[in-house]
């Protein structure tokens, strides 16, 4: 069975682009490695921890409103705020003082990364409940003439 017209044609860019972009992070996440302070003080600190949780309540309400609409982009929505979740606990846990590491910890792991998990699974089920329960986009029955 052959590939569609549309997905061949934007599927050999998007891999090259993919490609691309892993070996430049690699290369960039080595040179921050190298030269990065080890102890660094940040002017905005409240805004950057204030403004990833407002992140997460936008994209809650947004996750919220796709579910009640039953909306495909909750899956969008969804996998975003569980992604925001594990970006929080992660960042919670790495800049924490000595004494504020074991609060973080409690927080990530009875908190912040089972939201995360119960979001993503959320996207996948609905991923799985969209794709069987839709009918295919009328570009689905366009076939190359190879």
């Amino acid at each position: 069975m052959t590939e569609p017209v549309h997905r061949r044609t934007i599927r050999g860019p998007l891999l090259t682009f993919l490609v691309f972009a892993v070996i430049t992070e690699i290369g960039w996440t080595i040179i921050l490695g190298e030269h990065l302070p080890r102890r660094y003080v940040a002017i905005h600190w409240d805004l950057a921890w204030v403004g990833i949780d407002v992140m997460e309540i936008a994209m809650l309400v947004a996750t919220g409103w796709s579910a009640w609409r039953m909306k495909t982009q909750f899956i969008i929505f969804a996998s975003c705020t569980g992604t925001l979740f594990v970006i929080d606990a992660w960042f919670d846990v790495t800049t924490a003082r000595r004494g504020d590491l074991s609060q973080s910890a409690w927080l990530a792991c009875l908190t912040e990364i089972p939201i995360a998990i119960a979001l993503f699974w959320c996207a996948w089920r609905a991923t799985r409940w969209f794709t069987t329960s839709l009918p295919p986009l009328a570009d689905d029955s366009v076939v190359s003439s190879d």
